[in-house]
């Protein structure tokens, strides 16, 4: 009989754990190393998810990072000069794994090294997470960041679908590897 309540218990724990969207610390091996911003990331507050909202207060490319923590939903990093970050991934958690998005977001290599070799012009505009035609899809991801995964499946897409913020969205169009426009 107690080993029946003890299972109903730990069922119960469980089930309200799951419904109130807990997040659980996970042993990761990225905990208190350095990896670098991929890409220019902006944030409102401190929580920020992986729709990657285009306003904000901006963490340019290649910011060296300090990972905190990681849960079974996002990673928790430091950047200097701005507050602890959560960035969470949440809508595209059925095209991603954690490991894949953390993999595209926090970076080894330090991209300003590539951002470095470009032509002044591309480089402003990534500096200033602009996107303008003529640029490659690695150019568009230094500078404005991956679209959200649920509404851009394939990063070989023709069109990367963007929110400038919770309202309004824009797209990327290319042809090939190079952007032909971008609209609205």
């Amino acid at each position: 009989m107690r080993t029946i309540r003890g299972l109903a218990s730990a069922l119960v724990v469980a089930a309200v754990t799951a419904l109130a969207g807990c997040t659980t610390t996970i042993p990761h091996p990225w905990v208190g190393t350095t990896r670098h911003l991929c890409c220019n990331l902006r944030y409102e507050r401190t929580t920020i998810t992986d729709v990657n909202y285009q306003r904000g207060t901006l963490i340019p490319v290649g910011t060296p990072v300090r990972v905190t923590r990681v849960t079974n939903k996002g990673v928790v990093f430091e950047a200097p000069n701005h507050p602890p970050i959560t960035l969470v991934l949440k809508y595209g958690r059925r095209q991603l794994s954690l490991d894949d998005y953390l993999d595209r977001i926090l970076v080894a290599t330090d991209p300003r090294r590539a951002l470095a070799r470009l032509p002044k012009r591309t480089r402003t505009a990534i500096e200033e997470g602009r996107v303008e035609p003529g640029m490659t899809r690695e150019q568009v991801l230094m500078a404005i960041g991956y679209p959200p995964a649920h509404r851009t499946p394939s990063l070989s897409s023709p069109e990367w679908l963007y929110w400038r913020n919770r309202w309004e969205t824009f797209t990327v169009r290319f042809k090939g590897d190079r952007v032909t426009s971008v609209s609205p």
